[in-house]
């Protein structure tokens, strides 16, 4: 009993210390330089055109880039995460149709009893409409329930203590259209596993495209990643596509056995600092269209 209680202690000393090392106030580093680099991440919300400090700073760059395009998830699950690991910018597609039963607008949490759905309201029958055009239901008290969702299901796991200050204020603030709720969800999760890949949305570029192929020529994108579930779509004649597989890899969660396809928010809660290696081993990408068997 002793060594397991010195074991628990330990691991949350390093938690903690880990935490300070990540949120305190970064020092001076010169510009252009590595660390400078890492400490100029986007922490808070989106500036109001939905374009990040460093997605602006990517759209005036020459070189060209690989990009992904994806509508926006709420709370998304890994191999999501993983696609705006890998890539050079990430365009959340919020010009892009609506889907019901579609994880636009719900989201997958473990629980004791294995997982449960949480699921954001939208008002009417929105399915075929622009994502930036789909209204919540204001009324009710989705926000507080998904809250309360988050803190009984993942408020002992090690690193959720950490994150609470930058997680919670989503669930307070009052969202009104499903595209900047989702989209910032995907944002917030970006930022707790310290991803560094700028993140734009595609309501914010020249034209607001509304297909990949509009979106990769926008931003003169070499490479567009796709999920190998995913359709290919014609592109540009000089870009490339590359499909990313998932295999979904196997961690310790926060209850008995493990149940894949949760919200990546399970992940980061109970990995902190370890979360983005772990969400980078299931990933593969092939060059020039899907792999061949």
């Amino acid at each position: 009993m002793k060594k397991r209680l010195v074991k628990l202690v330990g691991r949350q000393g390093r938690a903690r210390r880990w935490h300070r090392t990540q949120w305190q106030s970064p020092r001076h580093h010169a510009p252009g330089s590595r660390k400078a680099d890492e400490v100029c991440r986007d922490r808070g919300p989106s500036p109001p055109d939905g374009t990040s400090e460093l997605a602006s700073q990517s759209l005036n760059a020459t070189p060209r880039v690989m990009i992904a395009v994806q509508p926006p998830e709420y709370f998304p699950r890994l191999e999501y995460m993983a696609i705006i690991q890998r890539v050079d910018h990430f365009v959340l597609g919020n010009t892009f149709p609506y889907r019901r039963q579609s994880f636009q607008n719900r989201s997958k949490l473990r629980s004791p009893q294995g997982w449960h759905w949480i699921t954001v309201p939208v008002f009417g029958n929105r399915d075929g409409a622009p994502v930036r055009e789909v209204e919540l239901k204001t009324g009710g008290r989705w926000r507080e329930k998904h809250w309360r969702s988050f803190l009984y299901n993942y408020r002992t796991t090690m690193y959720f203590d950490y994150f609470e200050a930058s997680f919670r204020p989503f669930f307070e603030r009052t969202w009104e259209r499903l595209s900047p709720c989702a989209s910032r969800s995907v944002e917030l999760l970006a930022e707790l596993f310290g991803l560094q890949t700028p993140i734009t949305r595609a309501s914010a570029l020249d034209g607001t495209p509304d297909r990949v192929s509009g979106v990769a020529r926008s931003l003169d994108a070499e490479t567009v990643l796709t999920p190998s579930r995913h359709a290919p779509e014609s592109l540009p004649e000089d870009t490339t596509s590359h499909v990313i597989e998932y295999d979904h890899p196997t961690y310790r969660q926060n209850f008995e056995d493990f149940e894949p396809g949760m919200s990546a928010a399970d992940l980061v809660f109970n990995y902190g600092p370890e979360a983005r290696r772990i969400l980078a081993k299931g990933r593969t990408s092939h060059p020039e269209g899907r792999p061949s068997t």
